[in-house]
This record gives structure tokens, sequence and C-alpha cells, in this order.
């Protein structure tokens, strides 16, 4: 699989700010919002799945630390 990258990533509490690139992600444990610019908000839990788009800005609030799995 040529380019593509599958990883464990995990957060604890707080904000962080990012530009996001082509990925596919599981959350694993924790709960966290994420808002992107237009406006929509994901809350974030065990078994939720999400596709973010390269170039997408993103603010994540993650209440409890976050674990998620992803391919990009």
């Amino acid at each position: 699989m040529s380019g593509v990258e599958v990883g464990v990533w995990e957060m604890s509490p707080g904000t962080a700010t990012d530009v996001e690139v082509d990925e596919v992600f599981v959350v694993l444990s924790g709960s966290a919002t994420v808002t992107f610019e237009d406006g929509e908000r994901v809350d974030l839990g065990p078994g939720t799945v999400v596709r973010l788009r390269a170039g997408e800005h993103t603010t994540w609030v993650v209440h409890e630390t976050l674990r998620k799995i992803y391919v990009a």
C-alpha cells in the first residue's frame, strides 16, 4: 500500500487547531468535539468514524484523552 499511512494518535484534554490531510479514523476511546471552519461540529466518542479532507481547518477540543486509529 504505497503512500498509505496507518497509525494510532492520542491527545490529552485541551484544545488544538489543525489543517487536515485526507484521513479516515475510528475513535477507540475518550471524547472530543471537532469543529470545522464552516461551523460544523462533530462529537467524538468510542466507535465514531470520521472522514477528514485535505486542507480542512479544524479545532479539536478534547474532553477525555482521545485515542484513534487512522488511515491517511
